[in-house]
């Protein structure tokens, strides 16, 4: 197993390092050079990934998934559960009706 060789990335072009620092100060932006990918952690745990060059999508991709939205994500996965169930209940009709009228071609 190789041993993870993290670069840390304290200040960039684009000022994506000190950005990411704006949405939580406990963010730190590093590249793993095995892996050729930007990685973002905090408090030693990885939040996210990043393949793209460094750019403001990570920015966006931070904020998006940041702790301070949680409870907007999680209504937001609520209204898709929702959304599902509701079009899953739309087909099952569906295809109760088009059997329904198969059995009564057939009387």
């Amino acid at each position: 197993m190789r041993k993870r060789y993290l670069i840390e990335i304290k200040s960039d072009v684009h000022d994506v390092a000190d950005r990411i620092k704006e949405i939580d100060g406990e963010y730190r932006l590093y590249y793993d050079p095995f892996l050729r990918r930007y990685e973002v952690h905090r408090r030693g745990e990885l939040c996210v990934t990043w393949t793209e060059s460094l750019t403001a999508g990570l920015v966006y991709k931070l904020r998006e998934t940041h702790v301070r939205r949680r409870y907007e994500l999680l209504k937001e996965i609520e209204r898709n559960e929702q959304r599902l169930e509701r079009e899953e209940k739309r087909e099952m009709r569906e295809a109760i009706g088009e059997a329904t009228e198969r059995l009564l071609s057939r009387l």
